[in-house]
C-alpha cells in the first residue's frame, strides 16, 4: 500500500485542453495501386516533429461559417461541417490543392476569405457532400499540445491542382499504401488510414470511431456526433 501523501494541487501538472482540428486522408487508384496523400512534418516544430502525416489542422473562427462556394454542408451538420471546411482549407494552405467540382460563375461579388476566392478563381465549389468522415482521435493527455481531431476521407480524382511542399509539410508526396510498409506513420495515422481504405474499398463495417487514451493504454469508442447530426 502507498501512503504517500497526493501533491498539491498546485503541483499537479496541468492536463492541456484539446483544440478542435481536422485532417483529410485523400486516397486514389485501386487495388494494389491505391496512393495516400501525405507530408512530413518539419523537424522544428514543436507538435509530431518529423512525422509523416495528412494535410490538415486546427479549426478555425471562420470555418464555422458557411462559405458562398460549398454545397452538403446540410448532410453533415454544423460541427461536422465545420470540421469537413478545415480540413479542405488546411489541405489547400499545405499542399495547394482544393477538393471539389466544378460550378456556375458566382453571381455575387467575390468573397473575402482566401479560400473561398480560390475556389471562385478556379471556377469550383467545395464539395462537403464528397467528403466521407472516417472518425476522430484525441491526443494523449500527457502531451503538452492536443488536439481533437476528425478525419475526412476524400477521392483523389476530386482534386484540383498538383500537390506541392510547404513551410508545413515537407516532402509531400503520393504514398502506395499496398507496396510500401506504413512504418513511417504514427499509430493513429495508421489506424485512421485503415480505417479509410475499408470505406474507400466499400468493405467498412460498424460507426465512425474514436481513437483515445486513458491512463496511457490506446481505447476506441463510438462517435456519437456522426449518429445524431
Amino acid at each position: 500500500m502507498n501512503d504517500a501523501p497526493e501533491a498539491p494541487l498546485a503541483l499537479r501538472k496541468k492536463v492541456a485542453r484539446p483544440r478542435d482540428a481536422a485532417s483529410l486522408i485523400l486516397l486514389r487508384g485501386k487495388g494494389d495501386d491505391i496512393e495516400v496523400l501525405v507530408g512530413r512534418r518539419p523537424l522544428s516544430v514543436r507538435f509530431m516533429p518529423g512525422a509523416w502525416v495528412f494535410p490538415g489542422g486546427a479549426i478555425d473562427r471562420g470555418d464555422r461559417n458557411a462559405w458562398a462556394v460549398e454545397t452538403g454542408a446540410a448532410a453533415l451538420g454544423p460541427r461536422l461541417a465545420a470540421a469537413a471546411r478545415a480540413a479542405l482549407r488546411e489541405t489547400w494552405e499545405e499542399v495547394g490543392i482544393l477538393l471539389g467540382r466544378p460550378a456556375a460563375p458566382p453571381q455575387a461579388p467575390p468573397p473575402a476569405a482566401a479560400i473561398e476566392r480560390a475556389y471562385g478563381e478556379r471556377g469550383l465549389v467545395a464539395a462537403l457532400d464528397r467528403l466521407v468522415y472516417v472518425g476522430r482521435a484525441i491526443t494523449p493527455s500527457h502531451s503538452p499540445r492536443r488536439f481533437n481531431t476528425r478525419f475526412f476521407l476524400g477521392d483523389g480524382a476530386d482534386i484540383c491542382g498538383v500537390p506541392r511542399a510547404s513551410a508545413e509539410l515537407e516532402e509531400v508526396r503520393w504514398h502506395p499504401v499496398a507496396r510500401e510498409p506504413l512504418e513511417p506513420f504514427r499509430d493513429v495515422s495508421r489506424f485512421m488510414l485503415a480505417r479509410a481504405l475499408a470505406l474507400y474499398r466499400g468493405v467498412a463495417t460498424g460507426p465512425p470511431p474514436l481513437f483515445y487514451w486513458a491512463k496511457n493504454a490506446r481505447r476506441l469508442g463510438i462517435c456519437r456526433e456522426a449518429q445524431t447530426r
